[in-house]
């Protein structure tokens, strides 16, 4: 019969009708034919009719085009061949479901025959090289005799790789499962994961019965074991001695299991043997009864199972050790953070109504390991660990989740009033004889509000207040729904800005900078602003949060690049006036920007003396050796550096000495109410003769009264700006007012 083609049947025909037959596997597969030519595919199905008589598969399943082919495979997990018209709706479509089963479905088991009544459209060996299939033939060329051949082996192959990922599916359950249970539960709960993994992967679900079993010594008889655990839908007293139905059953195996402590296996009846583990010299059995006779397939998945099963008896001892490690601090043995998040996600809702948590973080911690010892450090941690644990009498734990932050979970009825958590806020340690004073800042988070929230929102829920209350000077802050409006709000602010960078809806004011003797007008400060649908958002609103993201470093190159449009727009109109522009140190170490301001003045001839860099004197300070280099070269470049914000931040004197800057601005804070406050008088006296002394020129900020002018004029400041003399302006509105405020060309 090897010559013979297929036998071509009328229309009328019957499919190959489903297989009656059991198997040991889960399923044996099902064949899909896909093909338009309906003769071809109906003489295709009878000659194939033999597979399913025999039990060899499920079904045969059939489909018209490629589109009804992909709907059934989606739906289908157990499709073994595909027979796989290449030229159907499409001259391609064979080609296009072959990409969708394998790079959109994902489906990489199933084995895919190619078959083409036009070879010329689709060459083999392109095919075969750019496409995963498995076989290709010319409908010409194959035979009734070669067809089912070609069907036999690639159902081998599948049912290869079935049984494969079965497995690996299988062991994998069993692994995930086994860590789970390991770092929270006894050996008893393992040993019942045990017993279900053991069931299901004989194939008969948990209603099979399994059982483990246990011998006080590894020398007692089988009816002298007890019963660990069981599952099944028998009703058996675990703590018990084997029922005798039980021995009669499994008697011959369990001896033999003993005598060369290997696993058995007898028809429908296997027992894995664990002998000898590291806590205890007796020996473990898993039992099981399968509904069926065990295939190889089933007995090799047993044996590599059973060296899973084998290494979590032997090793769960060490594995609660670990798990202890993993959730407790090694430094004060308390909880840790592993620990806060286990308890948080095993709460349900009525744990979460009754339950608050409290974040209590020590105070600028980290820049005091520049002053104390690690000694004296640690003392601190330990005092304030001790010191929580005295105010609150009953607790779910207390946990160490960074080296100065500590949580407090408690039930509501067991919480600390906000008044004593307010008191907390001021501590004092004693190490080796000496006081020291040091403050907490504390949040407190009622979970009720948090139902909805993953363990990790509600901790980073907590850092963001600690965060918080530390930017507004806030020692203790209670969580309520309104501070989660405002992280939404900032969220929402965050992604407009990103919206904003795109289609440009920023724009410049610009201050004027005035000799006080003269009020003319000696220099320009920049001032980025953002306009919203005819809206302008504030800037206390938006530089905060773009400060925090990280995302004021795209701002500040688009207020330079602005300020750089500004200097050509004034140099047409004859004005020659200098523009200071805010920077931090992350613009300063991007070369991007600093190129940016040498491409402007090489390409864009933009005189460099007209150019002022600002940076906050507190980053200056705390980046000196990295900032005053970059500084150095602005400086060979002849463009200015000012210090913003100064009399704020904590500078040293041997830095600003060597500081490459040419001016310091006296924050608006000193200025204020400068003629009555005592304290400001003096921190602006020596603002200025720090300046005198280093080779500064001096602006003052924030310049609101005739009084605040006089008082800075008789102490020498002779530049500032403030609402005295004019608002920060937009470009036009600038242009109008210098027609009547001729500016001055050098700045004294």
């Amino acid at each position: 019969m090897g010559d013979e083609k297929f036998v071509f049947l009328d229309d009328a025909a019957e499919l190959p009708p489903k297989a009656a037959k059991q198997s040991t596997l889960k399923t044996k597969g099902k064949i899909l034919s896909v093909d338009d030519d309906l003769s071809y595919q109906q003489s295709l199905l009878y000659s194939l009719r033999d597979f399913v008589a025999k039990g060899d598969v499920d079904e045969i399943l059939t489909a018209n085009s490629a589109a009804e082919a992909a709907t059934l495979i989606a739906t289908q997990d157990d499709i073994a061949v595909i027979l796989l018209d290449v030229v159907m709706e499409d001259d391609d479509a064979g080609l296009r479901l072959v990409e969708t089963i394998r790079n959109v479905q994902g489906n990489s088991l199933v084995r895919i025959v190619l078959l083409t009544g036009q070879p010329g459209v689709a060459p083999r060996k392109d095919v075969m090289a750019q496409y995963d299939i498995d076989e290709y033939w010319n409908k010409s060329e194959i035979d009734y005799d070669i067809m089912k051949a070609v069907v036999a082996s690639n159902l081998r192959a599948w049912r290869s790789m079935y049984q494969l990922e079965q497995a690996r599916v299988g062991l994998q359950l069993v692994i995930d499962a086994s860590r789970k249970l390991a770092s929270k539960y006894d050996k008893n709960s393992f040993i019942q994961v045990v017993l279900n993994e053991v069931a299901l992967l004989i194939g008969g679900g948990t209603s099979v019965p399994t059982l483990c079993v246990a011998t006080q010594s590894p020398n007692d008889s089988f009816d002298k074991s007890y019963i660990l655990a069981y599952s099944g839908d028998d009703v058996v007293q675990t703590g018990q001695s084997i029922p005798q139905h039980l021995c009669r059953q499994f008697g011959p195996l369990y001896e033999a299991a003993v005598a060369d402590h290997r696993h058995h296996f007898s028809d429908n009846l296997s027992i894995l043997c664990f002998p000898n583990n590291q806590e205890e010299s007796s020996h473990y059995f898993i039992l099981a009864e399968g509904r069926e006779p065990l295939s190889e397939y089933n007995i090799h998945l047993l044996q590599v199972f059973g060296e899973n099963i084998s290494s979590g008896f032997m090793k769960i001892a060490l594995i609660n050790q670990l798990s202890n490690l993993a959730y407790l601090d090694s430094e004060l043995q308390i909880y840790n953070q592993n620990w806060l998040l286990r308890e948080l996600e095993t709460m349900n809702h009525a744990d979460r109504e009754q339950t608050e948590l409290v974040m209590i973080s020590i105070d600028n911690f980290d820049s005091q390991t520049l002053t104390f010892s690690e000694k004296t450090l640690f003392q601190m941690i330990t005092d304030t660990h001790q010191k929580i644990a005295g105010l609150f009498n009953k607790t779910i734990g207390v946990s160490r989740i960074e080296t100065s932050i500590f949580a407090v979970l408690c039930n509501n009825d067991e919480s600390v009033s906000d008044e004593a958590l307010l008191n907390f806020t001021n501590q004092v340690s004693q190490v080796d004889g000496e006081i020291r004073n040091y403050t907490l800042t504390i949040v407190k988070v009622d979970l009720a509000h948090m139902d909805s929230f993953s363990p990790m929102q509600i901790l980073y829920l907590a850092k963001s207040m600690l965060y918080t209350s530390r930017q507004k000077g806030r020692a203790f802050m209670v969580y309520s729904p309104s501070y989660q409006e405002k992280l939404l709000n900032d969220y929402q602010i965050l992604n407009d800005l990103k919206t904003a960078i795109v289609e440009h809806e920023f724009f410049l004011v610009l201050q004027p900078k005035v000799d006080l003797r003269t009020e003319h007008p000696v220099g320009l400060e920049a001032l980025l602003r953002w306009k919203k649908q005819e809206q302008v958002i504030p800037p206390n609103v938006f530089i905060p949060i773009a400060e925090k993201s990280g995302m004021i470093t795209k701002l500040d190159l688009i207020a330079l690049e602005l300020t750089i449009e500004a200097l050509k727009s004034l140099d047409k109109k004859g004005y020659h006036v200098p523009i200071s522009f805010n920077a931090t140190v992350k613009d300063l170490y991007d070369s991007n920007y600093i190129q940016f301001i040498e491409e402007a003045i090489a390409v864009e001839h933009i005189d460099p003396d007209l150019l002022d860099v600002e940076i906050t004197e507190t980053q200056a300070m705390d980046s000196y050796e990295k900032v005053n280099p970059i500084l150095e070269r602005l400086h060979n470049l002849h463009i200015h550096v000012s210090i913003d914000d100064f009399g704020t931040g904590y500078s040293s004197l041997a830095h600003i000495s060597k500081l490459a800057a040419d001016t310091i601005k006296i924050d608006r804070a000193f200025v204020t109410n400068l003629r009555e406050d005592k304290a400001n008088q003096q921190v602006v006296e020596l603002v200025l003769n720090l300046a005198q002394l280093f080779g500064f020129s001096v602006v003052a900020e924030g310049i609101e009264t005739e009084q605040e002018r006089d008082a800075l004029l008789s102490k020498g400041c002779h530049i500032g700006q403030g609402y005295l003399y004019a608002k920060p302006m937009p470009l036009p509105e600038l242009l109008t007012w210098l027609e009547t405020h001729e500016p001055q060309k050098v700045m004294n």
